[in-house]
């Protein structure tokens, strides 16, 4: 495995030089989707520390606004990532579906440079000729097809399925040609269907529902 990391990394970095101007820093991510034990939010005998992708309250201190906004199929989320990475995010952190859909694709795509002082406080700069790249195709345990683009700016993960409250590890190994940090800012999407309610459910919801059309039956009318 060691082997096979240390050729990726010769090979994207010689990849990523004939795409890039001499003298500029090269990033270079390889991702890693793949399942991970447990659904939903982590409890008090988890391993690690879950974040849901739908987190609307959640702002960016960089620029005020929310980043954790993939709440439906096309919606966009934002956050950074490359040189030197967060080790507390990789190691501790998993996050998990905590939308109403049932995801089959995910889209991840590098627009522009980041400059994050702080985890979770950053400011994304929109370039479209940004040196960073995603590397090759590792596969992925959850999605069947994974597709790259030909700058090798966006990666599709497709003909999967992260079932809602499914967690899912969100790994981006990074390095640089030339050792010096840097760090993109990415964009990230997903497509899938609205997940239908299991019938424990539908009988909650369909008691309540007869509970209210009793309670008006029962209300007397106004007398004219």
């Amino acid at each position: 495995m060691r082997l096979r990391y240390l050729l990726f990394t010769f090979t994207s970095v010689a990849l990523g030089a004939t795409l890039t101007s001499a003298g500029a820093t090269t990033l270079t991510m390889e991702n890693v989707i793949n399942r991970v034990p447990g659904s939903g939010d982590a409890g008090p005998n988890d391993p690690f520390v879950t974040f849901g992708l739908c987190q609307p309250s959640a702002i960016n201190p960089g620029d005020g606004l929310p980043f954790l906004t993939a709440c439906a199929p096309g919606q966009l989320g934002r956050y950074p990532a490359g040189v030197p990475r967060d080790e507390p995010l990789v190691n501790d952190v998993r996050p998990y579906n905590n939308t109403p859909y049932n995801i089959t694709s995910l889209t991840l795509k590098i627009v522009g440079s980041a400059v994050e002082p702080e985890p979770f406080d950053f400011t994304i700069t929109l370039d479209p000729n940004v040196n960073a790249f995603f590397g090759d195709v590792n596969g992925s345990d959850i999605f069947s097809t994974i597709t790259l683009s030909a700058d090798r700016r966006t990666i599709t993960y497709s003909d999967g399925l992260i079932p809602v409250g499914g967690r899912f590890t969100d790994f981006l190994f990074s390095m640089t040609d030339n050792g010096e940090p840097f760090k993109a800012g990415v964009y990230t999407s997903f497509d899938g269907f609205q997940a239908v309610p299991e019938p424990a459910t539908w009988t909650i919801l369909l008691t309540g529902l007869a509970a209210t059309g009793l309670l008006r039956r029962r209300t007397p009318r106004p007398r004219l």
